[in-house]
């Protein structure tokens, strides 16, 4: 036999569900708001040839090695996407897979974005140099001075608190592939992100401000 529940109690029961819903969707719409998600870029039309995934501001796709380059593209979240570096010229707002950026008068001449709603620090200071663009090597940076020192494995290596030059690591995918090919290795397998730091460097070389970063990093040797 079913048991009804008393009216009384299910519209209290409805209210609090609605009341859940609403604060979910108001805190995804607070996150986008201060610029999450992530943009893969290609170089070629529907998603094909070489890409490059951002997670934040980046003024300049030439240090990506990527400045007009992009013909599709895939965005998780709103993105200010720009034409010409510093953000300068036409601007646009995108969001989700464009797989030719022809439709918005973008195509190979994207050369900086950033999350809608990025708040950008006031300036960087005096600090470290940026990493070098992604895709192996030192870029034009040399080899790496100051960085932190790994623990050998097998097939990895560990560092428990990776550092550029005394400046703890922006967490997130890019970054960690990005500090594990500066030091020669294959890309990064596991780390840690539960701790914050009061700068960071960006996998695009600024420092920016209280952000959380790489713990415990692990980094394939080939």
């Amino acid at each position: 036999m079913t048991k009804r529940l008393d009216p009384k109690r299910a519209a209290l029961v409805a209210g609090a569900i609605a009341a859940l819903a609403c604060a979910g969707e108001a805190a995804a719409q607070n996150n986008l708001g201060r610029g999450s998600g992530s943009a893969t870029l290609y170089e070629l039309p529907n998603y094909q040839g070489r890409s490059v995934t951002i997670t934040g501001s980046t003024s300049d796709l030439g240090d990506w090695r990527f400045n007009d380059r992009a013909q599709s593209a895939r965005f998780s979240g709103t993105w200010r996407v720009c034409e010409h570096d510093d953000f300068r010229g036409r601007c646009q707002e995108i969001r989700g897979d464009v797989p030719d950026l022809t439709q918005y008068g973008l195509m190979a001449q994207i050369s900086s974005l950033e999350p809608a709603g990025w708040q950008r620090p006031p300036g960087p200071g005096p600090g470290p140099g940026p990493f070098p663009p992604p895709g192996g090597g030192h870029g034009g940076w040399g080899p790496p001075g100051g960085d932190s020192r790994g623990v050998d494995g097998v097939k990895t290596v560990f560092f428990a608190r990776p550092q550029v030059r005394g400046v703890d690591v922006a967490a997130g995918k890019t970054g960690a592939d990005t500090f594990c090919r500066r030091q020669g290795l294959g890309p990064s397998v596991w780390y840690d992100s539960s701790e914050r730091a009061n700068r960071a460097i960006a996998p695009d070389g600024r420092i920016i401000g209280r952000s959380t970063v790489l713990r415990d990093l692990l980094c394939v040797k080939y």
